[in-house]
């Protein structure tokens, strides 16, 4: 079972909270979570050049290793864009991450775009 810390800025902030609920889906591979925020166009950029349409983003996660720790540092959001990073625990080590999200609209129900860096 994966430890997890969320960040404190999410209090009063419903948009700051989806943020941070999206960045702990793809860290923890829920893709059962996932599949109810990707648009159908949705895309996913990752290891700096890697690019997932919405149909192999799930594919893509799903066979990867859920982390032992992970703690949420910022979750923020403005308009149509959020952004959270944090530190994800695996056995052999730490790793960093850093997700940029864009949603169809103001609302932040649909995600049309992700770009993770880090990992």
């Amino acid at each position: 079972m994966t430890k997890l810390n969320r960040s404190a800025d999410c209090g009063n902030s419903p948009k700051n909270k989806m943020v941070e609920d999206i960045g702990i889906a793809l860290e923890m591979r829920d893709c059962e979570r996932l599949s109810t925020i990707l648009d159908s166009e949705a895309v996913w950029i990752y290891l700096s050049s890697r690019t997932a349409t919405a149909e192999k983003i799930l594919d893509t996660l799903s066979p990867q290793v859920k982390p032992t720790a992970l703690t949420i540092d910022h979750a923020i959001s403005h308009g149509k864009v959020g952004a959270v990073n944090g530190r994800a625990e695996h056995g052999e080590g730490e790793q960093r991450f850093c997700h940029i999200i864009e949603f169809t609209s103001t609302k932040c129900h649909q995600v049309k775009r992700i770009e993770s860096y880090g990992g």
